[in-house]
């Protein structure tokens, strides 16, 4: 016998509802999938798995090419002023 569940209903925008649908998208596995980010995110190692933390990965990467990028556009107007004087 499975563990005891608990019904419950959410509401959800037409256009997770359709997408939900449309790529075979179980309600029940999007919510047990996003609550268990939501509590990796806040730092329960019991919910923290590989795809969690390859996704957690993939932001901080995208979050370091972007203050790279910055820097990289910072230092260019540093030296295109030191050319002006």
């Amino acid at each position: 016998m499975g563990k005891p569940m608990i019904t419950t209903s959410v509401k959800i925008s037409p256009e997770f509802h359709k997408l939900c649908i449309e790529e075979h998208i179980s309600f029940s596995e999007a919510m047990r999938v996003g609550i268990s980010l939501i509590l990796a995110e806040k730092g329960m190692s019991d919910y923290d798995n590989n795809l969690n933390i390859y996704r957690r990965m993939n932001l901080f990467r995208q979050k370091a090419e972007e203050s790279l990028a910055k820097i990289y556009e910072l230092e260019a107007k540093m030296k295109n002023k030191e050319k002006e004087e």
